[in-house]
């Protein structure tokens, strides 16, 4: 049996790796390309043909919120779809007005419409009859010409929170990064004046959710702690998205359930990675939006996503902090604080040395699209 302080250390770290569950969670690795598979010979396949389906596959890997992927796909005819949240995987806890599930949608709805454009579609999107749905015609259109990369940069997406660098961004990339947002957005380096109380807000806002039992038990709830898991739910938060090393991966697969992650010591290791994180990193990029409504969330959301497929061929990391703007007072002071209208994504921003691939699952697209 495992030591007692041995056990309270490897929770620790776990805790340490999960100080991550904000918007962002991405990627596609082994257990991603398995469940993908699934969609092959599916009923689905036939109504939609290969290139169709590939543009759901790559909209699939979005990031959101604990990788919750909480979007629906509504098939009437190939040409002719409705996109819309899923209420089964709205995360109350942390996003009670639905805010991230929106954003989440529109990370989806930008990586639909550029795998559209890879594949020789111009995928139309328009809202729907139906509230928070969005309406989406494809019609036929030359294929770009940097429209492999597209679908590439898609798939190599993903979201890192360790070793970021201290270095200032040169000019050129906080440019590529802001041309890719639009009007919104505000680079604040390391230095400025502003930083000082993000890295207080970042680290005091996840103590206070983490020792919020709600939205721990919401955690808990989407992490997944065994590959048998990984495999039949395509989703959540993995021991590979953390960053974690192949004896706490083992420990957390043999060791851990939902009840730890509610524990004394889990929450301490990741209040206590938080505050580190917080200090590290060039500096922070707030993306704010025109107001709260569901149009202004759905474009912040697919500016953000714009954004990330620039990052990796970059060398830059973008490691969302979300609890600043989920948890009181700093959800109300952050936009007067940091001079963003409306803001809707805090992300600390470094340089890395190494990228590796994606990992996070993702499920087929058979279980988020009906058709009709």
């Amino acid at each position: 049996m495992m030591a007692t302080n041995t056990r309270r250390e490897f929770l620790a770290d776990m805790g340490a790796g999960l100080a991550v569950a904000a918007l962002g969670c991405a990627g596609l690795g082994k257990a991603g390309t398995e469940t993908l598979n699934v969609n092959q010979g599916s009923p689905l396949q036939e109504v939609l043909g290969d290139d169709r389906l590939r543009i759901l596959e790559s909209a699939a890997r979005a990031p959101s919120s604990h990788n919750s992927q909480p979007w629906l796909v509504r098939v009437r005819t190939p040409d002719d779809w409705t996109v819309e949240p899923d209420p089964a995987r709205r995360l109350p806890a942390i996003d009670p007005t639905n805010r991230e599930q929106t954003l989440s949608l529109g990370t989806f709805v930008e990586y639909l419409v550029t795998a559209a454009a890879a594949l020789g579609f111009d995928a139309r999107i328009q809202e729907a009859s139906s509230p928070g749905a969005l309406s989406v015609k494809l019609v036929r259109a030359p294929t770009g010409p940097v429209g492999v990369e597209q679908l590439a940069r898609i798939a190599r997406r993903r979201t890192l929170r360790k070793a970021f660098s201290d270095a200032p961004l040169p000019p050129e990339d906080l440019a590529a990064l802001s041309g890719a947002i639009g009007p919104g957005a505000r680079w604040i380096p390391r230095d400025a004046p502003e930083a000082r109380w993000i890295e207080e807000a970042a680290a005091n806002s996840f103590h206070q959710q983490t020792w919020r039992d709600p939205a721990q038990q919401e955690l808990a709830h989407w992490i997944r702690f065994s590959d048998r898991e990984i495999r039949e739910k395509g989703d959540g938060l993995t021991a590979e998205a953390m960053e974690l090393g192949w004896v706490q991966r083992f420990f957390m697969r043999n060791f851990m359930d939902a009840e730890s992650v509610t524990g004394k010591t889990f929450r301490n290791g990741g209040v206590e990675t938080t505050q580190a994180q917080a200090t590290q990193g060039a500096g922070w990029l707030v993306i704010g939006a025109r107001d709260d409504g569901a149009p202004s969330l759905l474009d912040a959301g697919r500016g953000f996503a714009r954004m990330a497929l620039l990052l990796q061929e970059r060398r830059l990391a973008a490691h969302p902090m979300s609890q600043v703007l989920e948890e009181k007072p700093w959800r109300t002071e952050v936009g007067s604080k940091t001079g963003v209208s409306w803001p809707q994504f805090l992300l600390r921003i470094g340089r890395v040395d190494a990228y590796p691939d994606p990992v996070s699952p993702r499920r087929p697209a058979v279980a988020f699209t009906s058709v009709v």
